[in-house]
């Protein structure tokens, strides 16, 4: 990390600057209806909550327009908006960016009319909530070979495809903007997994797949934007299979225009291209054992701290997305103890399975996590590893004094005040099983896991009244030496909780 913030940073806020939101021109647009202000309760993504409520689990055969329109908006739309002299990052989606670049753009294909909405590939725009149409036609049988995704009988009603636009963040971070645009990948996926479970939909991960084909599908140059992520959602388990669109052969390609601001050279950051293609696939790959990838749990003579079933009463997921935010430019958290309680809820559901393709069915995020208690009432203050289960607990780790890395962080991080948070999450990865297991893939796949994990700490929070501060800033061989982790893990998040104290930054909710 040192050594790629130590070739220096590009220029901010002149005219050539990407534009925040990729802009097409001379395509059909669909401007989308208002987004439902309501969709279902936070959790529904997750196993061990739908476990208590099987009566209660939504479900869904079909999408409609109405569905799209909340589906796009809640997993990657504008929340809030910052005004006022200062606001140097005026526009905040429901996904956390560094500096509100927002590299990953969302595409959605339809495997059926949707409404109005034609069958057919779709770019969303989140400034003016509307779908760009790249596409016309149902999901084509090349495109579901080379991402892996469909079944047998069908179901599949759309394809949700993160990708990464590298110029949108590595005009400022250069080469370190792999990482934070794998991070974000990861994190919108995490989060079109929890919009989509509460819309009623299943969904599929889908991180090994043919880059070549999925990019040409898109009409992506695979250079400086290229998929990272595909997600197959289904219908209702046992729902009649949606209305086929008229697929669209051969798949040809498509090089649609949009609006270019930023001229700046891409040798500029010629690493992250590097890196990206060595990272790339022909095809799926066979199921894993992901098993190599976690840590043994500590053994600790202190009694495991339960983090008990699911909070009683609705967490609703519109309204914590719309909450979710970073504790503002400058992050000083208020001096009170967090309850318990509002600990339990971001943690309880952190490390819940997946449904990926690493694996048959679902499976654990491939990310550790431990956690650093500082100001929480009735849990002692230390570090915790997090035991995902069956019956999720805090597991005391001794003789870990983390006042070293909270100072750390502070000095790394001036504008987050970590000595006044309430507890420091710290999400870890093992490299070297990435390397092995993984290959060359392994490094974007490994951020975007911690990024799934991450989104879903940051939104349960919200849920409870908590801001998360994400951070890169650490020094890792500081925050492993407390883990007590060897070279092979790296911390590849930080975030810091805590509530937000009244300040003058004005940010009001935006409205459709």
């Amino acid at each position: 990390m040192r050594e790629l913030f130590a070739e220096g940073q590009g220029a901010e806020g002149g005219d050539g600057d990407p534009l925040p939101v990729k802009t097409y021109r001379g395509l059909p647009r669909h401007v989308l209806s208002p987004p439902a202000r309501r969709i279902g309760d936070a959790r529904w993504s997750f196993e061990g909550f739908r476990r208590g409520r099987p009566d209660g689990v939504p479900g869904r055969a079909a999408l409609d327009e109405p569905a799209v329109s909340a589906l796009t908006h809640h997993t990657y739309g504008l929340a809030r908006i910052e005004l006022g002299p200062h606001a140097s990052w005026p526009y905040h989606r429901v996904v956390p960016s560094a500096r509100c670049f927002h590299p990953v753009e969302l595409y959605l294909w339809l495997a059926a009319p949707a409404g109005e909405l034609p069958a057919g590939c779709y770019h969303f725009d989140p400034a003016h909530h509307a779908l760009t149409r790249l596409r016309t036609g149902g999901i084509p049988a090349a495109l579901h070979a080379a991402a892996g995704t469909g079944r047998a009988g069908g179901g599949t009603l759309a394809l949700l495809v993160a990708a990464v636009h590298f110029r949108k963040t590595a005009f400022r971070y250069r080469d370190y903007a792999y990482r934070l645009g794998a991070q974000e990948a990861g994190m919108t996926v995490g989060n079109a997994l929890m919009v989509a479970a509460a819309l009623g939909l299943e969904g599929r991960v889908h991180q090994r797949f043919g880059d070549a084909v999925v990019d040409r599908a898109l009409g992506l140059d695979g250079t400086e934007e290229t998929a990272f992520a595909v997600v197959d959602l289904y219908g209702a388990a046992g729902g009649p299979p949606p209305g086929a669109g008229v697929p669209e052969a051969p798949l040809g390609v498509i090089r649609p225009e949009y609006v270019r601001t930023c001229h700046a050279d891409a040798a500029a950051w010629s690493g992250l291209t590097a890196l990206d293609r060595a990272a790339r696939l022909s095809g799926p790959g066979a199921a894993l054992d992901t098993s190599a990838f976690h840590a043994p749990q500590a053994a600790s003579e202190a009694a495991a701290l339960p983090l008990g079933g699911a909070a009683p009463g609705r967490r609703e997921l519109a309204e914590a997305l719309r909450a979710r935010d970073s504790g503002g430019r400058m992050f000083l958290p208020a001096d009170a103890a967090l309850p318990a309680a509002a600990l339990a809820g971001p943690l309880r559901h952190a490390l819940e399975p997946v449904p990926s393709d690493h694996t048959g069915g679902p499976r654990r995020p491939l990310v550790d996590c431990h956690v650093l208690v500082r100001n929480v009432a009735g849990v002692p203050a230390g570090l915790y590893g997090l035991d995902p289960g069956p019956a999720p607990s805090l597991v005391p780790l001794p003789h870990r004094d983390g006042s070293a890395v909270v100072a750390m962080v502070c000095d790394r991080t001036p504008s987050v005040n970590a000595a006044k948070a309430n507890a420091l999450v710290f999400l870890t990865v093992d490299r070297e099983a990435g390397d092995r297991v993984l290959g060359p893939r392994g490094y974007r796949i490994l951020h975007q896991e911690a990024g799934v994990v991450a989104q879903r700490i940051s939104v349960l929070a919200a849920a409870e009244g908590v801001s998360a501060r994400i951070t890169n800033g650490y020094d890792d061989r500081m925050v492993r030496e407390l883990l007590g982790a060897g070279p092979e893990r790296v911390p590849v998040f930080a975030l810091v909780l805590g509530r937000r104290r009244p300040t003058a930054q004005y940010e009001p909710p935006l409205t459709w």
